[in-house]
């Protein structure tokens, strides 16, 4: 009777199957395996990052002190200006008449009328002198009855008309005498009629550069109107808006380096200046200044920078990722660690925050393994560490 051959298969079915329990059964018995940090020791640098604006501590307009019609000017952006430097010029004709007019009087009350007015004072009081002795005279003919009463009073009033035109001519003489009341005003016209000439080229009274132009030639300007904005010479200072939250990790004077998108290899030295008492409450932000105090020439008025402000450093730190940190709150956090093949969850004292990872204080020593925060495992568990690359 022949021989009954069973099938293979079922044979090499049992045998793969075993071997698939096997090649899975630490796996089952440890865990699935899960993407771990590592508790590192090492250097730390703290950092605030922020994004800001180059500006100069001031800006000023350069105007016309007086009104009139542009002509003239000679500046433009970008250009440098120096104090006393003009910067542009007004239309100054009438200017120009009105001081000629009061040196033409001047002139007159020199050439004219001061000898006039000595001469009418002289012969003024030369009448005076001579109804003086005719009142005497006949003051004394009318005690002796020799001439009648009448006579002697209008001798007496012919005087005092003569008197007082002398008195008279003396006042307008002395007016117009050297150094008088009418030299002075003149003088005095003279003057303000050369300082408005003088306005009608307009000066600038600081250093700095010209940003921007505000009036063209042929313009109209009232007095006070901008001609040109000039940002002033001194330190350069970026101004940005920094998160509150690193309200308490900021402090005057830190040290901070200031780099533009256009420039991404140069980084330039600076400090925290100011720093806002207030805060903004539409965008929870607070201003910091860090000024420069040697700015390069590419960092332009309003250009956009980043700083990169540092707020702390350690020189050998125990430290972890901050996406490890679970329930952070001042000074303290939670963590889940791995020991032992499970999961645990700690609670760790941090310290100084870096860009990307923070302090451990107290909780984990140097090497442990702990789990990204947005690992869904549950304390307990158990799991086969893979440190991330």
């Amino acid at each position: 009777m022949p021989r009954l051959r069973l099938p293979r298969w079922p044979w090499l079915l049992a045998i793969g199957v075993v071997v698939l329990v096997a090649m899975r059964l630490p796996g089952w018995l440890q865990g699935p395996e899960v993407t771990v940090y590592a508790v590192e020791r090492g250097p730390l640098l703290a950092n605030v990052v922020a994004t800001g604006r180059v500006q100069t501590p001031s800006r000023v307009t350069l105007g016309s002190e007086i009104a009139g019609v542009l002509v003239e000017r000679s500046v433009t952006e970008g250009d440098r200006i120096a104090p006393g430097q003009v910067i542009a010029r007004l239309r100054d004709d009438e200017l120009q008449a009105r001081l000629h007019e009061a040196e033409a009087a001047l002139a007159q009350l020199e050439l004219r009328q001061r000898p006039e007015s000595q001469a009418a004072l002289r012969e003024a009081r030369a009448r005076a002198q001579q109804a003086r002795r005719e009142a005497e005279r006949l003051a004394t003919l009318v005690a002796r009855g020799l001439v009648a009463k009448e006579q002697a009073e209008q001798a007496q009033e012919t005087r005092e008309i003569a008197e007082a035109q002398a008195a008279r001519a003396a006042t307008v003489a002395e007016a117009l005498a050297p150094g008088g009341v009418e030299e002075k005003l003149l003088r005095e016209r003279i003057a303000t009629a050369t300082a408005l000439l003088a306005r009608a080229d307009v000066r600038s009274l600081v250093a700095g550069t010209v940003l921007r132009r505000l009036a063209e030639p042929g313009d109209v300007l009232s007095a006070g109107r901008g001609i040109v904005e000039v940002a002033v010479d001194g330190p350069t200072e970026i101004v940005a808006q920094v998160d509150e939250r690193n309200l308490d990790r900021l402090a005057l004077g830190q040290p901070a380096l200031v780099s533009a998108d256009a420039f991404p290899e140069r980084r330039e030295p600076g400090e925290v200046s100011f720093i806002s008492p207030a805060v903004d409450p539409q965008t929870g932000t607070v201003e910091v200044r860090v000024r420069v105090p040697e700015p390069p020439a590419y960092l332009r008025q309003d250009m956009t920078v980043s700083i990169d402000v540092e707020v702390g450093r350690r020189e050998d730190a125990l430290s972890l990722p901050l996406d490890a940190l679970r329930n952070p709150r001042a000074g303290a956090a939670e963590v889940l660690a791995v020991r032992e093949g499970r999961v645990e969850r700690l609670s760790l004292r941090i310290g100084l925050r870096g860009l990307g990872r923070v302090e451990v204080l107290e909780g984990l020593a140097a090497g442990e393994f702990v789990l990204p925060a947005r690992a869904v495992v549950e304390p307990g568990a158990r799991v086969r560490p893979r440190p991330a690359g």
